[in-house]
Parts: structure tokens; C-alpha cells; sequence
């Protein structure tokens, strides 16, 4: 399967938020922090470039990955992360993901207690 493109770029992080459930905030902080500094990584979403400039990244082994087919591609994407997690809610996104971390331990503590 062919990885998505900027044009999907929100049916795969749909992917990611079903595939990831509750890890979801991080693969896509991951992808996120990968795509700002354009330099191939690992993490939980790995970059890789390739020698036509453009960029794949992948959200864990089963991913088909998001193709950006270029610098402004990539740009664009960390753009949009932003528009779509943090909006008007969120300075930025290490405050957006911050946040779901802290929702993803409280959830944590009442499953602990029996809700």
C-alpha cells in the first residue's frame, strides 16, 4: 500500500488516533517534533528522507506512512498540526501534548482507584 499523502493527511492521523488509542498523543508529537527539524530519527513516528527531497514518516511498524514530497510540504504538515491539536486552546504543541499526557495519567489514576 502506497503511504498517504499531504492531501490525507488528516485520514492518517485518524489512523493514528485508532491504531495508537490511548498512545496517540505521542506518535503524533513524535511525527510533530520529526517533521519540524526535517532531520531522519527515531521515536515513536520516524522520519526518513529520501534522495528526491521528499520525506516519509511512520507511526510505528504496521504504519504505511505519510509521504511529504518536499521542505514545504513538511512545513505545511507541522502547520496544520498545529491549526488541528492546538487551535486556540494550546500556545503550542509540547503544551498540547503536555496536556494529553496529563489527561492520559489522571485517566491512569481512576482506573487504579475503580473509577
Amino acid at each position: 500500500m502506497q503511504p498517504y499523502t499531504l492531501g490525507e493527511v488528516d485520514r492518517w492521523l485518524d489512523w493514528i488516533h485508532e491504531a495508537h488509542d490511548e498512545f496517540d498523543y505521542r506518535y503524533i508529537y513524535f511525527a510533530y517534533l520529526a517533521a519540524s527539524s526535517g532531520q531522519p530519527g527515531g521515536g515513536e513516528t520516524t522520519l526518513s528522507s529520501n534522495p528526491d527531497g521528499s520525506y516519509l514518516l511512520r507511526a510505528g511498524r504496521d504504519d504505511r506512512g505519510l509521504r511529504l514530497g518536499n521542505d514545504d510540504e513538511r512545513r505545511e504538515f507541522t502547520t496544520h498540526l498545529r491549526q488541528r491539536y492546538c487551535g486556540d486552546r494550546y500556545e503550542s504543541m509540547s503544551e498540547w501534548e503536555a496536556a494529553q499526557h496529563a489527561g492520559y495519567l489522571e485517566d491512569q489514576r481512576a482506573w487504579r482507584s475503580g473509577w
